[in-house]
This record gives structure tokens, sequence and C-alpha cells, in this order.
């Protein structure tokens, strides 16, 4: 029973660790929200300052948020807010898509997150509202293409959440920290 057990934190253990290794360095690319849920009716814990390093743990499946720390707090974001160096330069994150940058697939329940996360948070107290609330479709936002992807396939006909500036275009440089 002993050995069973040992095996089992070993293993789980090595599990945590590999989802640890495929979490991406990544910026933000404007001052964005990061909200308690991948949606904007979620509560903002804060606005994360453009050129700030995230540390981004998944996106949902269609690439349209995901879910990361910052500043010690864990959340999510519009992907395309965020940004990955690849080669010297910074690209959105859709330009590369998931896999080729190692971000894994993530899905959101919000009972779940909202326990492992935000417990004794001024906001957890409100949980029972947001365990039933069902993340909408981005408006204006479109599942990524499938196989390889042109850079930028996601800004044809893109419109900005309202209230929000539209990404910035291709080139996009870090301010100085």
């Amino acid at each position: 029973m002993k050995m069973l057990k040992l095996v089992s934190a070993v293993l789980a253990l090595s599990i945590s660790g590999a989802m640890a290794a495929q979490a991406a360095p990544g910026f933000t690319t404007a001052n964005v929200n990061h909200r308690t849920g991948p949606d904007t009716e979620f509560p903002s814990m804060g606005v994360i300052p453009e050129g700030a390093s995230v540390d981004i743990r998944g996106c949902l499946r269609d690439e349209s948020w995901c879910d990361v720390i910052a500043g010690g707090n864990r959340g999510w974001v519009f992907s395309e807010y965020l940004a990955l160096s690849r080669r010297g330069e910074y690209v959105p994150v859709p330009d590369i898509g998931l896999s080729a940058a190692r971000i894994p697939v993530v899905t959101f329940l919000a009972s779940n997150y909202w326990r492992q996360h935000y417990t004794g948070r001024p906001w957890f107290k409100e949980r029972d509202r947001w365990v039933a609330f069902k993340p909408r479709p981005r408006p204006g936002w479109r599942a990524p293409p499938s196989g390889p992807r042109k850079a930028g396939w996601w800004r044809q006909g893109y419109q900005a959440p309202q209230g929000m500036k539209g990404p910035p275009d291709r080139g996009w440089k870090r301010p100085n920290r």
C-alpha cells in the first residue's frame, strides 16, 4: 500500500512537472484586463501593463482566450494581446498557433478554476453567479484555420472588443523595462 502511494505521488509530480514545462513565457502587447474567467463579463483583477511578462498556462481550443499568470495572479486574457518571442521578434499568439508554441489547450470550469485560484479573494463570495455562467463566443472572433496558417489570418474583418483598441500590427516592440 505504501509503495502504491509512493508511485502515485511520483506520477502526480511528473505529470504536474510536464504540464508546467508546457507553459510559455509571453508578453502583453497592450494594457489588458486580467479577468477571472474567459469572458468580458467576468470580473477584472486589474490591468496588466503593455510589455509585461506573463506565463501562458494554456488557451481555449478556439484560441480566443488564454489562461495566464501575471504579477502572481492567475486569470484570463484575450489571445491577440499576447505575444511570444520567436527568432528575435515578438509574434502574436494567434499567428503562431498553440501547437507550434507548445501551449496546451485548456478548458474552463468556473467552479474548479475559482476554487483552485481565488479562494479567500474578495470576489470569491460571488462564485455561485459564475458557476452557472457559460462563456459566450467572442464577437468578431473565429477559430483558427486548420493546417498551416498565414500570419495575421485573424486580422481580416477583426473588430476590437468595445472600449479597447485593436492589437498592434506585426512588428510590435516590447517597451524598455
